[in-house]
C-alpha cells in the first residue's frame, strides 16, 4: 500500500493509519469476538442530556442538574417516574411520622421530669394573656 501511494502526503496518511491500526489491534480483534457486546452509550447519553439540558438551556444548580440528569436516565432506562415519585413521597411521610413520634415522646418526657402542670403555676392559671403566661406556654409546648 505504501508503494501504491501517489504522493508523499498520501504515503504519510497510510503510515498514520497503519500505526493507528497496530496500536488498537487487540481492541479491534475483541470487537469481532462472541464475548463482545458493544453499545452506543455516549450517543444515547448525549441525546438524553442535550434534549433538556442544552437544547433549551436554563440556569441549573449543580444539585439540580445532577437530579435532572439522573431522572432522565432513569426514565430512558425504562423506569416509571410516577412509581418513583410515589415511593419517595411514602418515604418522606414515614420519616415525618417518625420525627413527629420522637417529638411527642420527648415532650412527654419533659413534662414528666419538670412536674409542671397548669394547677401549680398561677401565671398559667389566671387566664390572662400576659407576657409571662405566653412565655411559659411556649416553653411548655402548647
Amino acid at each position: 500500500m505504501l508503494d501504491a501511494a501517489e504522493t508523499e502526503t498520501k504515503a504519510q496518511s497510510v503510515k498514520e493509519a497503519k500505526t493507528y491500526i497496530m496500536n488498537h489491534w487487540e481492541n479491534i480483534k475483541y470487537h469481532y469476538s462472541k464475548d463482545y457486546s458493544g453499545c452506543s452509550a455516549e450517543g444515547h447519553i448525549s441525546h438524553i442530556y442535550s434534549d433538556r439540558l442544552s437544547s433549551r438551556p436554563l440556569g441549573w444548580s449543580r444539585e439540580g442538574v445532577d437530579q435532572m440528569a439522573r431522572l432522565r436516565v432513569f426514565a430512558e432506562n425504562g423506569g416509571n417516574l410516577f412509581d418513583l415519585a410515589l415511593r419517595k413521597k411514602q418515604e418522606r411521610i414515614r420519616e415525618t411520622r417518625a420525627i413527629e413520634l420522637d417529638l411527642k415522646l420527648c415532650r412527654k418526657k419533659i413534662r414528666k421530669v419538670s412536674g409542671e402542670t397548669i394547677d401549680n403555676l398561677p401565671a398559667l392559671n389566671s387566664g390572662k394573656r400576659t407576657q409571662l403566661a405566653l412565655a411559659l406556654r411556649g416553653l411548655r409546648g402548647i
